[in-house]
């Protein structure tokens, strides 16, 4: 059985596909909208805040603030027994009550597309990150400017990789990072003693070169989620920036390159030429490849922080280590030494919200020290905020490794409109190219440029590139 978090986890990679279009059309309907009731569904008592003449003044006591949350952690119950707690914290500190509904990541978009349309959401909700610049498009969200980014306790409290994900290029922030998660090579601490391995790979050469020691005895040397349109989509950008092709230039998609078909062609190849992971990997797209690694049937694993679900499926902390993504070497003219985008999930302030000045208490609230510490560490993402960073708590090596990457080693994906369409194209082109390679075709960088260029053709053509 999968775990319930591993199945959170699917829903919110999946949910990309189709969001440009939906958000696109909601921000010509959110421009004419200038009001609403600022309620939204509470799961207490589902109703409505109870101070809606409350503005962004004055004591703060007796009112109620509406929540949206993701699902996280464990699932929906446990999201609601770990927000509860701290909800109750804020309450006596402010005297603000918090009427919080958990959405399930299938849902959670069209709620917000329909609160934006109709300007009756709630006065707090969480949102994935790669939504914030449409999000931002829609004029439906309160801007971060100085005097609201002030009052939650200033932009230099957060990693300046997570600000890049808040909203578009050159305006205000429309969101602020509240769970943060970063790529990163996981390994197999015994198999690598026993493969006479003394250190992590820090190349892909070495990564393959490692791979094929590892692959014995029914286990293989990686384990990847090569049926995952956007897994594929995210690799494709990650190794395109470090072979130094973009995957977007000039206003349009650009990725039938030589230099990203050569990109492309280290992961494919995994299932392919290298024969470093198992073939039926190609099928993969229900974060199989987590319980592969955690069920010892591969050694090595390329994920965003896998801690949590790791330890449900019975890995222990002790049994595995962490290290950078690999890198080519030597890095390619324009490449850059990129380890992950900064992923994670954002808090926004719809701007029909009755309760400013309540809302961003609680934003600041939530990002405060203690309680990132406290909620991120349980849902086993870590804090975009710098403090809590620097706490005992996220002070072990795993931890470290990921939050180098994501503060010194990250850039954003795409910063437009189409990129959840680039994931279904681009994606699905290469997951058919790993489904080729799995079957035991040579794939040449010719054949993966064609593929690739059919793609980017389909791209353009529907984004207007």
């Amino acid at each position: 059985m999968v775990p319930t978090q591993v199945t959170a986890k699917v829903t919110r990679r999946r949910i990309s596909a189709g969001v440009a279009v939906a958000l696109a059309a909601t921000t010509l309907a959110a421009c004419g909208s200038s009001s609403g009731s600022g309620s939204g569904s509470g799961s207490g008592s589902g109703g409505t805040s109870t101070a809606a003449s409350s503005g962004s003044s004055g004591s703060l006591k007796g009112q109620t603030v509406n929540y949206w949350a993701s699902v996280e952690g464990a699932g929906p119950s446990d999201t609601t027994k770990t927000l509860t707690a701290q909800f109750k914290k804020f309450t006596a500190q402010t005297g603000v009550k918090v009427n919080m509904q958990v959405i399930p990541w299938s849902d959670l978009l069209q709620k917000i597309l329909t609160s934006v349309t109709s300007g009756t959401g709630p006065d707090v909700m969480e949102i994935g990150n790669t939504w914030a610049p449409s999000l931002s498009a829609s004029n439906g969200f309160l801007p971060f400017n100085t005097a609201n980014m002030n009052a939650v306790g200033g932009a230099s409290k957060f990693a300046a990789s997570a600000l890049k994900v808040s909203g578009l290029p050159g305006k205000p922030p429309v969101s602020v990072p509240v769970y943060s998660e970063a790529y990163a090579l996981f390994y197999n601490k015994a198999d690598f003693k026993a493969a006479g391995i003394s250190k992590p790979p820090s190349t892909w050469t070495q990564l393959v070169a490692d791979g094929k020691k590892l692959t014995t005895g029914g286990r293989y040397g990686i384990a990847i989620e090569g049926g995952s349109t956007s897994e594929a989509a995210h690799w494709a950008y990650l190794l395109g920036m470090q072979y130094g092709n973009p995957l977007y230039a000039n206003g349009k998609w650009d990725f039938a390159t030589a230099k990203e078909a050569k990109a492309i062609a280290t992961y494919v190849n995994m299932v392919g030429s290298e024969h470093i992971a198992n073939p039926s990997d190609a099928q993969n797209d229900s974060n199989v490849a987590e319980s592969d690694f955690a069920n010892n049937k591969a050694a090595m694993l390329v994920w965003q922080n896998p801690m949590s679900t790791l330890s449900q499926l019975g890995m222990k902390p002790s049994q595995y280590a962490s290290a950078p993504m690999p890198e080519p070497s030597p890095i390619p003219a324009g490449g850059q030494p990129l380890q992950t985008f900064p992923a994670g999930i954002n808090l926004a302030i719809p701007a029909s919200t009755k309760h400013k000045a309540a809302a961003l208490a609680l934003v600041k609230f939530l990002t405060s020290k203690d309680v990132q510490v406290a909620i991120n560490h349980h849902y086993g993402t870590f804090p975009p905020v710098l403090a809590a960073q620097h706490t005992p708590t996220f002070s072990t090596p795993v931890y470290k490794t990921l939050e180098n990457s994501y503060n010194n080693h990250a850039a954003p994906l795409p910063q437009v409109a189409s990129e959840s369409t680039m994931e279904t194209d681009l994606g699905g082109a290469i997951t058919h190219l790993i489904s080729q390679a799995a079957t035991g075709s040579s794939l040449s960088t010719s054949q993966i440029q064609s593929a690739l260029s059919s793609a980017q053709t389909q791209l353009n053509a529907s984004s207007g590139g």
